[in-house]
């Protein structure tokens, strides 16, 4: 094997190495790849200027056909990889961070550099004129244009889109009647993940002449719209105050913007009220929403606003005793017990603001009591770190003072109205005799107690795990129970 031999065999290993680099060592680092290819480039380069082949001249040997054909064959290559390389270092240098991540503007540019070193290519190392080939490839374009005006609208689109950037990848979208995540973007179409879980692709040609909504810009504010019909026979300002109360009630509505309740639509049969709320993120519209419908449903209960039509025999409902119902722990009571107990509430109104319950550790036992919230929204706040923190708010049916009927020790909390609210208290001594009689009842509130307690320990970051010690605490918290009421082990 002679000199020139040699040359052309270490060049095409060099060749080699890159084509397998490429297709079989792939690193999860970009930089390290393009290193790697760059010093495989740089070899073919050191390996044709050491044996004397130069890219920027045709190859030598035209004596012997065979050796100049691989001669011209490493010389093509080389230029092959230099507009692989010149394409990734433009790429990175030339498109943002955004633009980088989209494959339309990466194939544009890429495009654009192979066809360069294709040119330049024919003209060093094939030595063919360039004027004639440009002037054939531009017939050819025109045929190719016009045989693929779909595909070269998608494209010319898709340069559109990239450019005006109505989107981004991950944003939610609404294009036309389609809705979903942007996962993909390239010449030909935008790949959207509906909420069914399929993947959409959406022409971007169909894309630029649709509506676009971009329900990810601005960020954390996401609009959504709840519709409620109600009987025409209920004043329409009860019950915008009570859907006031409903939004007041959510935590996971935004203060800013403010929700908005409006009648949207008066008919004979019903009036229809429209709620816009605006949430953080665009995963939580559909858990706010329920939370929303709840609520909703809470407050006109509560203001008296009858979702169903109730049967023509039923009497008006007792306003205390429906609350009472309507309560989870005391589900075991009977219709006389209900009665009874409904005598014992004492019934006060707050002013938005106002401080509606404030107990300390040192509570006397006659003042501690079962706040009901019967209409409106309260805060029930904790001192923390020399401040008050919002623990949770209360609606119609939650009540508070749990810990100090049931055994008598409580930590210091208050209750203040943040809307108009109107409390019914319940005393240690009307609870007494239900807890004796029902220990069921005893179970389950010392149940919903731990469970808040838990919540709020959450909030507070007092414990890593509040559910682990549950057992414990429902045990201690059972124990005293018995001894502040004299039950009985059963």
């Amino acid at each position: 094997m002679n000199f020139m031999d040699s040359g052309l065999l270490f060049g095409f290993s060099v060749v080699i190495l890159d084509f397998l680099a490429w297709r079989f060592f792939r690193l999860k680092n970009e930089v390290a790849r393009l290193a790697i290819r760059t010093l495989l480039f740089m070899a073919l380069s050191y390996v044709l200027w050491r044996y004397g082949l130069s890219p920027l001249h045709v190859a030598p040997w035209t004596d012997n056909p065979v050796r100049h054909l691989f001669a011209q064959g490493l010389e093509l290559l080389w230029w092959l990889q230099a507009a692989q390389i010149g394409s990734v270092v433009l790429a990175r240098v030339v498109l943002s961070p955004e633009l980088h991540r989209e494959h339309l503007f990466q194939d544009i540019l890429r495009a654009i550099v192979f066809m360069v070193a294709a040119l330049a290519a024919v003209a060093y190392v094939l030595e063919l004129p360039i004027g004639g080939l440009l002037a054939t490839s531009g017939a050819m374009a025109i045929i190719l244009g016009l045989a693929l005006q779909s595909t070269l609208s998608d494209v010319f689109s898709g340069v559109v889109l990239n450019a005006t950037q109505p989107f981004h990848l991950g944003d939610t979208v609404t294009i036309g009647d389609i809705q979903g995540e942007v996962i993909e973007r390239n010449w030909r179409a935008t790949t959207l993940l509906n909420g069914q879980g399929n993947f959409v692709i959406v022409p971007n040609s169909a894309a630029s002449k649709a509506n676009i909504v971009n329900e990810s810009r601005p960020p954390q504010m996401h609009g959504m719209t709840i519709t409620i019909r109600i009987s025409p026979r209920v004043r329409p300002a009860r019950v915008i105050a009570a859907l006031r109360d409903a939004i007041e009630s959510t935590v996971g509505v935004l203060e800013t913007p403010k929700a908005v309740v409006s009648t949207h639509l008066m008919h004979p049969k019903f009036v229809e009220y429209e709620i816009l709320a605006y949430v953080a993120s665009a995963g939580s519209r559909s858990a706010t929403k329920n939370e929303i419908m709840d609520q909703a449903y809470r407050h006109l209960n509560a203001h008296g606003v009858e979702l169903g039509q109730p049967p023509a025999n039923d009497p008006a409902p007792n306003r205390a005793e429906k609350l009472l119902r309507g309560i989870e722990m005391f589900r075991a009571l009977n219709d006389a017990q209900f009665t009874a107990l409904a005598k014992e509430l004492k019934h006060e109104e707050f002013s938005a603001g106002e401080i509606i319950y404030q107990v300390a550790p040192d509570c006397p036992d006659k003042h501690r009591a079962l706040c009901i919230v019967a209409t409106g929204v309260a805060a029930l706040l904790t001192p923390y770190d020399g401040r008050d923190v919002e623990l949770r708010r209360l609606s119609p049916g939650d009540a508070v003072g749990r810990a100090g009927i049931l055994t008598g020790v409580s930590k210091g909390i208050k209750l203040r109205a943040i809307s108009k609210v109107a409390i019914a208290r319940l005393g240690k001594d009307a609870i007494t005799p239900i807890l004796q009689q029902h220990p069921e009842v005893a179970r389950a509130m010392l149940e919903s107690l731990i469970a808040l307690q838990a919540q709020e320990a959450e909030i507070l970051n007092e414990l890593p795990s509040p559910v682990v010690e549950a057992g414990g605490i429902f045990g201690r918290l059972l124990a005293g129970m018995r001894r502040l009421h004299g039950m009985t082990n059963r």
